[in-house]
């Protein structure tokens, strides 16, 4: 019988959501204000993108060293400091000082959006509840982490809108940004509870040993859980190419094209996340939504390969689109939750998170460049169908890694009933 959340849980649930939507929320300001930021900024194109670039290495770099770090220190205590640092150095931003100081700001931001964040984060969600729980405490955090986006996003537009849209409202916005960051982190120092799964008491007293790391590399669940991220992850960034598929080859408005990005982006975020964590809660098997998603997301993809490049076919694109990307969504939300489903132990969860991530996420360092590759060698319409064959690519092997994850699970149950008799 599904168990019901105590409010202490609850409290939890929107602490990491809304330190999860806080802390992306500086870094990655650019993609909403990049003509104002830049200006405000007195950067060239060039050195903008650099100390994006930073952030981007960094982040990769530290996602292992963030696991470490998760597991050897307090979740609350690290995830305290991440959306605390965040916060002081957009107060820093927000006096747009020289390219130097700006590359210092945004590598810092990627250092503790791994290093002190990312691991923690998946840890301090881990703990709120037991293992028939994770489903729903996994979707309802990262669908948290869209509503929060959402509004935060929506209020920033708002206001920097109503300030006049010139230099005074976007540091007002970076101060407004960084004020909830730093809120973010004192609330969740004082109210986050840890450890409230009975099993993480007797964990908490382990320390993490050198022993644990080589064990994990050695699970080829590890290695099967990084595949069927990696794949989801790269459906997802090639999934953000439909919006100009629409406006460029399709023949859609820019307004229209819009509607469409915030529906895939946001709504099926907070919508498709917390489905995807009931759903597996309900049937009892994280891997066997997270395969049902996959069979989805190929339909979706096949269809959309099949149908014509027209305007006729909008109707019918639209309503693949959002089936794409609300089984990419419902995915997103529960895929780490896999961790706990094939017997991490709790006091190895970080690490475990930190080598899932530097694999599931490397798609951020090449899926662009080969999109943007595949748009520039074919014209039109060709260009984004060869986007949506390397996206259903992608979606077969996690199929097949999916399968196989599950078959794995198979045999450890019936391994561990064998030994229970």
């Amino acid at each position: 019988m599904k168990s019901k959340f105590s409010v202490q849980t609850y409290v939890g649930i929107v602490l990491l959501s809304l330190s999860g939507a806080a802390i992306y929320l500086l870094p990655y300001l650019r993609w909403s204000y990049y003509d104002a930021l830049m200006e405000a900024s007195g950067l060239n194109n060039t050195q903008f993108g650099v100390t994006m670039s930073v952030f981007g290495v960094l982040a990769m770099i530290f996602y292992p060293v963030g696991g470490l770090a998760a597991d050897r220190f307090s979740a609350k205590k690290l995830l305290s400091i991440a959306v605390i640092g965040s916060g002081i150095l957009g107060v820093w931003y927000s006096t747009f000082p020289s390219y130097m100081a700006q590359v210092v700001i945004y590598a810092g931001w990627g250092v503790l959006s791994t290093l002190t964040f990312w691991a923690a984060m998946m840890k301090a969600t881990r703990q709120l509840g037991s293992s028939d729980e994770q489903g729903r405490l996994f979707g309802l955090v990262e669908g948290g982490r869209g509503v929060l986006s959402t509004i935060v996003s929506f209020a920033a537009l708002f206001a920097f809108s109503k300030m006049g849209e010139g230099l005074g409202g976007l540091k007002g916005i970076i101060v407004a940004m960084s004020v909830v960051n730093i809120v973010t982190g004192i609330l969740i120092f004082f109210f986050l509870k840890e450890g409230q799964r009975e099993d993480v008491k007797e964990e908490g007293q382990k320390k993490l040993q050198l022993s644990d790391i080589v064990r994990i590399l050695k699970m080829p669940a590890i290695w099967l859980i990084s595949l069927i991220i990696i794949c989801c992850y790269s459906v997802y960034l090639g999934s953000t190419y439909l919006t100009p598929y629409f406006t460029n080859v399709i023949g859609a408005t820019a307004s229209f094209a819009a509607l469409l990005s915030i529906m895939r982006t946001y709504v099926l975020q907070f919508l498709g996340a917390p489905t995807g964590g009931m759903l597996a809660d309900k049937i009892g098997s994280i891997t066997k939504v997270i395969n049902g998603c996959y069979v989805v997301m190929i339909a979706a993809l096949v269809l959309i390969i099949l149908l014509p490049s027209t305007k006729g076919a909008m109707i019918p694109l639209i309503i693949v689109l959002l089936a794409l990307c609300g089984g990419i969504f419902a995915m997103r939300g529960i895929y780490f939750a896999t961790i706990d489903e094939v017997d991490i132990p709790i006091h190895v969860t970080g690490t475990a998170v930190g080598i899932v991530s530097i694999i599931g996420f490397m798609p951020d360092v090449f899926i662009s460049a080969l999109c943007g590759k595949f748009l520039d060698v074919f014209e039109g319409a060709a260009g984004y169908r060869a986007i949506f064959i390397m996206m259903l690519a992608f979606a077969v092997v996690g199929l097949i890694s999916t399968m196989l994850l599950l078959k794995l699970n198979k045999r450890g149950r019936a391994n561990e009933r064998t030994e229970n008799k």
